[in-house]
């Protein structure tokens, strides 16, 4: 096991700066791992012994929400810093890990790369599990004197996530999660894409989103804007899927679909590939309205409610900043349980 200490970040916010979004009170140690996992059959980068992450530590004492975030295809976690998901979150008190894939991981470590793209990365199987196989190491972290975990993590509040493939893979964990014994508390989907439809045979991997049963969030973009991954060859609706996603939710799951107009695919993750206020401003809407999912679900801050559907939302979408998906769920105060 290694550990590379990279920084540690000071955040902090106004005292009046409530907002789900803002930066918190928290220093935030952030530490690069190499996570080892067993050979895994399922797909060609089964093989590689290794998953890199990041990991984002809140000052303090006590054991905190863990939440594991999985960046898009193409690329590594490295992008994913660029867009402060991870700090902000961290800064409010979530342990959080940004997790790649394996072969991301592998093929970033190779310096005849250009730019690294992890083109063997596509198994579901493999990714999926290996989100959990990552959740389960920080839960075993937490009780290793010595690890940057040590004392860290409450089990009973776990959250996963992702953008785009990194979302559709999160999918297949969640539902794993179910049967495998693992105990997730909510699900963030940010603006969910099956690449591996341009590259593997189609109808591989049903979409499993139907047997989800933990509370979900899918926040979506414009539809057909995706400017760098995508083009009329990919298919009418170039490999977006996110509300089809949210569509295919059963009616008993909790679940918030909402899309942030018009923003593109990009403003999720990195903004700086358009590069304006807009895409700056649409990603504060993606991390205000994915943050208070998980500040409402794993941290029980009841404040959270009125960015699910409540007033702050309505408000936003009279606004046209968002369009809220029908069949959302009523969410208030007294739905948080300890």
């Amino acid at each position: 096991m290694t550990f590379a200490v990279v920084a540690v970040l000071a955040a902090a916010a106004p005292a009046a700066a409530r907002a789900p979004e803002a930066f918190g009170r928290h220093a935030v140690r952030v530490t690069h791992v190499q996570i080892p996992v067993p050979p895994d059959p399922s797909g060609p980068e089964g093989v590689l012994p290794t998953v890199a992450a990041d990991v984002y530590v809140p000052s303090g004492r006590g054991r905190r929400p863990l939440v594991q975030i999985s960046h898009a295809w193409p690329g590594t976690l490295k992008e994913f810093p660029l867009s402060g998901w991870a700090k902000r979150l961290a800064s409010r008190g979530f342990v959080v890990i940004v997790s790649d894939r394996r072969g991301g991981s592998s093929l970033a470590a190779q310096p005849a790369l250009d730019q690294p793209v992890d083109i063997i990365d596509l198994s579901a199987q493999v990714n999926s599990e290996d989100i959990l196989r990552v959740v389960r190491w920080a839960i075993a972290q937490s009780k290793v004197r010595g690890s940057p975990l040590q004392g860290k993590v409450d089990p009973r509040r776990i959250a996963i996530g992702g953008h785009s493939l990194g979302a559709y893979h999160a999918t297949f964990a969640a539902v794993k999660s179910q049967t495998d014994g693992s105990r997730l508390s909510a699900l963030l989907l940010l603006d969910p894409s099956d690449e591996r439809l341009r590259h593997n045979t189609a109808g591989s991997d049903p979409m499993p989103t139907p047997l989800v049963k933990i509370p979900t969030i899918d926040l979506a973009s414009e539809e057909n804007q995706h400017p760098v991954m995508c083009n009329m060859d990919d298919g009418n609706d170039c490999t977006l899927v996110a509300p089809q996603q949210y569509a295919a939710l059963s009616a008993s799951t909790v679940k918030l679909g909402l899309k942030v107009v018009g923003s593109v695919h990009e403003d999720v993750e990195d903004p700086s590939t358009i590069g304006t206020k807009e895409s700056r401003a649409h990603l504060r809407t993606y991390e205000r309205y994915g943050m208070a999912w998980l500040e409402y679900w794993l941290g029980h801050d009841c404040s959270a409610a009125p960015y699910l559907g409540g007033a702050a939302a309505l408000r936003e979408q009279s606004a046209g900043k968002i369009a809220i998906y029908p069949g959302a769920t009523a969410i208030t105060p007294c739905r948080v349980r300890g």
